[in-house]
């Protein structure tokens, strides 16, 4: 639960912000973030093996008008 509430404070983020905020090692944080990915939570939107950046779509869909 706590992990999901990282999408809402900022819902746009890389691996190393999950790192930094959680205090996990890198492999862990790229696991969790593959899990959300896998349930379609969040999006990557570069298209790189590194320095991705995944967003969390729906959340931001509810302030555009």
């Amino acid at each position: 639960m706590i992990n999901l509430l990282l999408l809402y404070k900022k819902p746009a983020g890389s691996v190393s912000y999950v790192i930094n905020e959680l205090n996990i090692s890198k492999q862990t944080a790229n696991a969790l973030i593959q899990e959300f990915v896998n349930q379609g939570i969040p999006k990557e939107k570069t298209g790189f093996s590194r320095n991705r950046i995944f967003i969390f779509e729906q959340y931001l869909n509810l302030f555009k008008r």
